[in-house]
């Protein structure tokens, strides 16, 4: 029989080698006649793996599958070769040799036989490592970068990656701590490092102490401490004594003063944080930061004297609802309800949900709440929260509300925490989470559901799509107020308050004209402003008629008073 050859074009082109390969592989059942056919392509791609021509052909297969499935299984491949699993089963030492090069990553859990619980063999996976991938679609041999550390940060946060491709199943714990102690090692001579061997650690107390570092560096000022002892260890012997060291004050790290535990936002949980005096080892080249943890200075911190007194105008029944709002936030009433509250042995947390339209004054509302009361707002960013990995944002949101809590706990006058646009982290819970940002939203929703259920001070929540909203926040928010379009009469006062130029006629039919929201005429006053500066006189009434066309979307003309026909 006439040997076949991959066609010309196939011979410099990793990607064809993988095509040609994966569609030869094709109920082979790896057959030595298979590999004779292969044998030119196996031969190409190893050259670009620096891999043996068996790891070419089930890297091909796997990598061709991979593009339908986000991790392959062994049935997967079985399938594919016209094989049983128990065949594959017996190259199990080749894909586990392209993972350990990190050609390959460990996934769990989407191969169609798997067990829910990722401990069964059947539910060992791989997926393609994406830079492999993408340098064999440059048609460059893929070399694995070295990791380029020059201070403390790019340590860190070598480190913490290394935790996270662990938490996400891309490596094993045996791999994870071999990998770390090999940066350690050959990062020994690092006056940070030198210094922690000062504390005489333990090996899990130091992976623990540079996961909290690289929190620090990802924006958690404070963690919880048992999902953190997860990350470091999965036997739960060693789970349980490094808590109970950490908690009783036993461990190196509380010994030496490098962390500090206090109360979580879960009631059977602690919470940790580096002190000061890590810090300081931390950043001992960056004084500033180090001279802000000092300080407590927080930029996405409003403080109350720094709003700008604003007039709001609202129908009757939305006024009322604020006007009580208000009256609840001021520090005397606030301390005596909340002191009956807790008598009564009920929540003493306020949570407020304000919805509606955009510019009809939720936000603003928040601001001149916190004038009024003398109340400092902690905004939270939301797009802070949200990262590329996974069990991060987790991290994120839990260190966001431990941090509201210690503010709360030391502050004179309880702060607002003030979540703006908050649809973007108040969504509603997949029930079948099939991929990790799936479970990363469910877990943050779970996570703020029990912060909200345990919360010791004042939250306002604003959004402009109510109906995203998870249905169990409901019964979270004490008061829910709809922020809805002002009416004629509200918009006559906001018109006359914003461009008191115009005569009273002229500001009634603007706003019987005009559906627009408070945010709208504003905007239209600043053009106001910005026309009697640069032309110095205030505009036509048409260019005032135009601005409100273009907030509305209409480019119609609208008219305005009386038509009187002949």
């Amino acid at each position: 029989m006439r040997k076949k050859t991959p066609p010309e074009e196939t011979r410099d082109n990793p990607i064809r080698h993988i095509e040609y390969i994966a569609r030869r592989a094709e109920g082979s059942r790896l057959s030595e006649e298979f590999m004779k056919q292969v044998r030119v392509s196996c031969k190409r791609l190893s050259y670009y793996l620096d891999c043996n021509p068996v790891q070419a052909v089930l890297f091909s297969v796997l990598c061709n599958i991979n593009l339908t499935y986000r991790a392959v299984g062994i049935d997967r491949l079985s399938d594919w070769f016209g094989c049983t699993p128990i065949t594959l089963a017996m190259y199990v030492n080749e894909l586990e040799e392209l993972r350990q090069r990190k050609i390959l990553r460990k996934e769990v859990g989407e191969s169609s036989h798997d067990a829910d619980d990722g401990n069964s063999i059947s539910s060992i996976c791989y997926a393609v490592n994406p830079q492999v991938f993408e340098s064999l679609r440059k048609g460059e041999k893929y070399i694995k970068l070295e990791i380029i550390i020059r201070d403390n940060y790019d340590l860190v946060k070598a480190i913490g990656s290394l935790i996270q491709q662990r938490f996400e199943g891309v490596i094993d714990f045996r791999e994870m701590y071999s990998d770390i102690d090999m940066i350690l090692a050959k990062q020994s001579g690092m006056e940070f490092l030198r210094e922690l061997r000062q504390f005489n650690m333990q090996e899990n107390e130091k992976y623990l102490f540079l996961n909290l570092c690289d929190d620090y560096y990802n924006g958690c000022t404070s963690t919880d401490l048992a999902p953190t002892v997860k990350l470091i260890t999965s036997n739960q012997r060693d789970q349980m004594t490094l808590r109970s060291n950490i908690v009783n004050g036993y461990s190196s790290l509380a010994r030496g003063e490098l962390i500090e535990c206090g109360e979580s936002v879960f009631r059977n949980d602690k919470d940790i944080s580096l002190t000061t005096k890590a810090l300081e080892m931390l950043l001992r080249d960056e004084p500033t930061i180090v001279l802000e943890k000092k300080e407590f200075r927080m930029p996405d911190m409003i403080q109350s004297a720094s709003i700008t007194e604003k007039r709001l105008y609202f129908p009757p029944e939305i006024q009322d609802r604020y006007s009580e709002i208000s009256d609840l936030l001021i520090p005397a009433n606030y301390d005596k309800l909340v002191k009956r509250l807790r008598k009564a042995g009920m929540r003493t947390g306020f949570a407020m949900l304000f919805e509606g339209p955009p510019g009809t004054g939720k936000t603003e509302s928040v601001y001149q709440l916190a004038r009024t009361s003398g109340r400092d707002v902690l905004q939270v960013n939301i797009s802070d929260l949200k990262t590329k990995w996974y069990g991060e944002s987790q991290k994120l949101v839990s260190g966001m509300f431990n941090r509201y809590r210690k503010l709360a706990e030391k502050s004179e006058i309880i702060p607002l925490l003030l979540f703006n646009e908050a649809d973007g982290v108040f969504t509603t819970r997949y029930k079948n989470a099939d991929s990790y940002s799936d479970t990363t939203e469910n877990a943050i929703q779970a996570i703020i559901l029990q912060s909200l259920e345990d919360l010791k001070g004042i939250l306002i929540a604003t959004t402009n799509f109510s109906e995203n909203l998870d249905k169990a926040f409901d019964r979270r928010f004490l008061y829910k107020v709809h922020f809805g379009k002002p009416t004629p009469e509200t918009r006559f006062r906001i018109w006359q308050e914003k461009v008191p130029f115009l005569s009273d006629t002229a500001t009634m039919e603007l706003a019987e004209a005009y559906d627009l929201s408070g945010g709208q005429i504003e905007n239209i006053a600043r053009k106001c402003t910005m026309h009697r500066v640069l032309k110095g006189k205030n505009p036509l009434r048409a260019q005032i008629d135009a601005w409100c066309r273009e907030e509305t979307g209409k480019t119609e003309t609208v008219r305005i008073g009386f038509r009187y026909e002949a």
